[in-house]
This record gives C-alpha cells, sequence and structure tokens, in this order.
C-alpha cells in the first residue's frame, strides 16, 4: 500500500463526523493527530470524497466563486471601473501596489495548494477505486490540478510571452502527496514553461479520460471532455499558440451544437438556477451553499440589491464608452422598489442596496444561482481571435464568430474585421469575468492607475511587475527556496 499523507480538512471533518455519531465512540480515538492512512485514501469511497472535497473547495470564494474572476479585473482595470469598497487590500490591487502581506492574496494561495494536496492523494490512490469509474476519477482530479496550476501560475508568475518563460519563475510545482509546503520540503518555484507544461499534460489527460465517459453538454460542475478542452483554449490563448487554441475552442462549440445554443439575450446567460445550454463549465449553487454570497464570493462584490452585495464596485463611464448605441450590453435598468436580480431585466442596474443609484452590472446578482466561469460565448470569441491572428478559418471564418456574438447583442453584423474590433468586441462580452488580465497581456495594452492612489495617472505596460501578485510574505519566510516577485523586493 502507498504511503499517503492526509489533508488537514480531512482530519477534522472525519473526527468531526466520529464526534457526532457517537460520544462514546469519540473516548475510543487513539490520541493522535493524524487519522489512518485505512480511513481516508484506502477505500474506493474514502477516495470519492476527497475528490468530492476538492471538487467543493475548488467552487469557493477564494477561488472560482470569487478571487480568480475578480483579482484579474481589478489588476487591469485603467479606470473602467473602481473600487469603492472599505478593504484596503483591494484597493491596493486597484492602485497596482499590492502588499505581500495581503490575507486575500494568501487565501487563493493557501487554498489551491490544499485542494492540489487532495488531487494528488486522489492520483496517487487510484488502485482501490473501481476500475469502471477510475479513469472518471482520474480524470477529473487532473482536471482540477491542472486548472489550480493556471489561476496560480497567471497571477503570481509574469506572462507566459514576457521574456523567456524557461527562466521565469512560476511557482511551486507540487505533483506528488505533501502536506503542504512545510520545514520538511521547501519546494522552489519552477518555471513558467514547466508549470505550464505540466497544467497542460493534466487537462490533454483529462480530456482524453473523460471522453468515453461523459456527455459533451450538461456537465453539472464537474469536469467533461469540453471543459477539459475549454480551459486549453484559455492556457493556449495565453502562451498565443493560435491553432492550438482554436482548434481546441472549435472542439467546445461544435460539441455545443453552435450558435443556436447561445441565449437568446446577453441578459439570459446570468442568474440561472439550472445548467443552460450557453454553459460550458460554471459552479452549482443553491440555496446552502451560497459560495457567490461570502465575505469574499463575487456577487458580495458587485451586486446592489436590497440585502445582497456591498456595492464595492461602480461601473464607470469609460466602460459605458467602449458600447454602441442600441447594444443590449449596455442597456441601464432602473427599478427602485427592485427585491432581487429577477426584477432586473438589463445588463446594468441603478443599484438599490448599499450605495443606492451607482451603476452595477446584473452578470452577478443572484446568491443562489450558478456561476459562469466559461461560457460558450467566450469559446467563440477564442475561436475567432485565434483564428484571425492565425490566418486560419478552423471550425468557422472570424467574422462570422464576431457576428454571431454582435448579432445576439442587438446591434449589427460586421462586413470586415481588425484586430482591434476584435479585442473591442471581446471587451464588451466578456467585461466582468476574470478575463481581463489577460486580454491586457495578450493586447500589449497599457494600463493606467486609475483616481485614488497617489501615483494615479501613472502608465505602466503590460508586463509591468507591478501587476503580478506578490508571493505570500509569510511563504517568503517560512520557505528558503521562494524567491519574491520583482516589485515586492
Amino acid at each position: 500500500m502507498k504511503t499517503k499523507n492526509v489533508s488537514i480538512f480531512l482530519i477534522f471533518s472525519m473526527l468531526a463526523a466520529m464526534i457526532v455519531v457517537s460520544c462514546d465512540d469519540f473516548l475510543d480515538i487513539e490520541p493522535q493527530l493524524a487519522v489512518s492512512d485505512d480511513a481516508v485514501y484506502d477505500s474506493h469511497d474514502g477516495v470519492l470524497n476527497a475528490l468530492y472535497g476538492a471538487w467543493d473547495r475548488t467552487a469557493g470564494p477564494q477561488l472560482y466563486a470569487g478571487s480568480s474572476i475578480f483579482f484579474s479585473d481589478l489588476l487591469a482595470s485603467s479606470g473602467q471601473i473602481a473600487w469603492s469598497g472599505t478593504f484596503i487590500q483591494y484597493e491596493q490591487m486597484e492602485g497596482k501596489n499590492m502588499d505581500p502581506n495581503s490575507g486575500n492574496i494568501a487565501a487563493i494561495w493557501n487554498r489551491s495548494y490544499w485542494i492540489i494536496d487532495l488531487v494528488n492523494n486522489v492520483l496517487d490512490n487510484l488502485d482501490v477505486v473501481n476500475e469502471d469509474v477510475r479513469p472518471i476519477v482520474e480524470g477529473e482530479a487532473r482536471f482540477i490540478r491542472g486548472i489550480l496550476y493556471f489561476e496560480l501560475v497567471r497571477l503570481f508568475g509574469r506572462a507566459y510571452t514576457d521574456g523567456d518563460p524557461a527562466v521565469n519563475p512560476g511557482v511551486p510545482l507540487v505533483l506528488t502527496p505533501t502536506a503542504g509546503i512545510t520545514d520538511a520540503d521547501f519546494r522552489p518555484r519552477e518555471t513558467v514553461a514547466n508549470v505550464y507544461a505540466s497544467l497542460i499534460n493534466d487537462l490533454v489527460s483529462s480530456r482524453n479520460l473523460l471522453a468515453g465517459f461523459t456527455t459533451y453538454g450538461a456537465n453539472n460542475g464537474r469536469a467533461t471532455a469540453s471543459t477539459a478542452a475549454a480551459f486549453l483554449s484559455r492556457v493556449y490563448m495565453t502562451m498565443e499558440n493560435w491553432e492550438a487554441a482554436a482548434n481546441q475552442a472549435s472542439f467546445v462549440v461544435e460539441n455545443f451544437e453552435g450558435y443556436g445554443a447561445l441565449r437568446n439575450t446577453p441578459r439570459q446567460a446570468y442568474n440561472n438556477d439550472s445548467y443552460t445550454t450557453e454553459d460550458v463549465f460554471m459552479i452549482i449553487q443553491d440555496a446552502t451553499s451560497n459560495a457567490g454570497q461570502a465575505n469574499d464570493g463575487i456577487g458580495t462584490f458587485f451586486a446592489s440589491l436590497d440585502g445582497y452585495g456591498r456595492s464595492d464596485i461602480d461601473i464607470k463611464p469609460m466602460h459605458l464608452a467602449m458600447f454602441e448605441e442600441g447594444d443590449l450590453r449596455a442597456l441601464i435598468d432602473t427599478v427602485p422598489d427592485a427585491v432581487d436580480i429577477g426584477d432586473i431585466n438589463r445588463m446594468l442596474y441603478l443599484g438599490v442596496g448599499r450605495k443606492a443609484g451607482r451603476i452595477q452590472t446584473s452578470k452577478w446578482g443572484k446568491h443562489d444561482a450558478n456561476i459562469n466561469v466559461i461560457r460558450l460565448a467566450e469559446m467563440i470569441l477564442i475561436r475567432a481571435e485565434a483564428n484571425f491572428r492565425n490566418g486560419s478559418s478552423i471550425g468557422a471564418q472570424p467574422l462570422n464568430d464576431i457576428n454571431a456574438i454582435r448579432l445576439r447583442a442587438g446591434v449589427g453584423a460586421w462586413d470586415n474585421l481588425t484586430l482591434e474590433m476584435i479585442r473591442e468586441e471581446r471587451y464588451r462580452e466578456m467585461c466582468f469575468e476574470g478575463r481581463l488580465m489577460e486580454d491586457v497581456r495578450r493586447f500589449r495594452e497599457d494600463v493606467v492607475i486609475p483616481e485614488g492612489p497617489a501615483d494615479a495617472g501613472t502608465v505602466l505596460p503590460w508586463n509591468s511587475p507591478r501587476m503580478v501578485l506578490p508571493i505570500p510574505q509569510r511563504e517568503i519566510d517560512v520557505n528558503p527556496n521562494l524567491v519574491q516577485n520583482e516589485a515586492y523586493n
């Protein structure tokens, strides 16, 4: 039997379960600080429970229900949005002047490595999983590990195309079970190139493993061959591997049956309680999970409704100026007696909760609605841009893809296309969904520090070290092999 390390979460979860079952049983527990391997990973059910735990934490507000969306858009904003909340860490992020001691930055790092440890243990113990579902378990575990390393390297490392990825430091690469990065295991930062190679290997393996076992459509918030391909298309875009990105995105679009799967209006793509044909990958929410309502949940940041949301983000004139007249994505609803987001029919609205009267997005307005992580519209836009840059027409002509998005938004079709037009259409469709940082890097755009900070108006290039998150200071303090990012030395 393989040696396994047990995550702290599982230790406490199992001890809590024992306490609930019987006080007498609890008294019989051996006085030790670890749960036996047999109790966690030595059975089919134990491994599956660990995988379920990994999924639950991946869906939390420190990742796809909050931080991974919010950090990107706040870091890369030049004034399209403004932070109006009270948390100093986010004010610093808007000003591109982060503190390595920030608890919010440490949270996404710690949560990611915690989950990676869970799935590493799952992958190390596949031999006890029933053979008929073993490929699914492996595929899902590799999927989780792959997407988490993508989040980590894109936030804590320089862009793949910024200098030499074979030299630039990425993040520690942990692919075997550990108790985390501890005094006994000081992992250095692996290169950006090696982190990308590892996560691509995981996502390709996931796609291949899941292809024979899952449908290409409804995913119920779990991995499928299509969700793996969707994340691969994002990865290849950051690497500027246009052909590979177009191929992966086209695979997804075709499996979702093309343009016809888009919702009738942009507004219908959000705040849904169940799967829709536009959902490539979403975080399942219900009345009891409420990740979007957590203190650092995405709805908490953006919503301004009676009893829901802090209205921390203001949408500014710079954002509205990006839209054509009549674009459904820029129309503003005024419903002063709105009870919930169901009363808002347009993509923007004047808030009725805290800081009432400010413009808010209706993309994030329902605490128990599913959270869009990847929509079909994004895959269509990726395919269009990748094909345009590559001079190809994999799956469709770029102009046809762009016009499918425009027609759904209520604006006219174009008869010609430029890279700048693609960029602007992508902004209009994908705003507030966590893709701004990658877009700024890919289009080599300058970022201007918005009003508020002392150095407001300062122009930063697309690859400024100030737009890379600092390695959490606690990790630097305990691990002598870690090096801090350039802007924080």
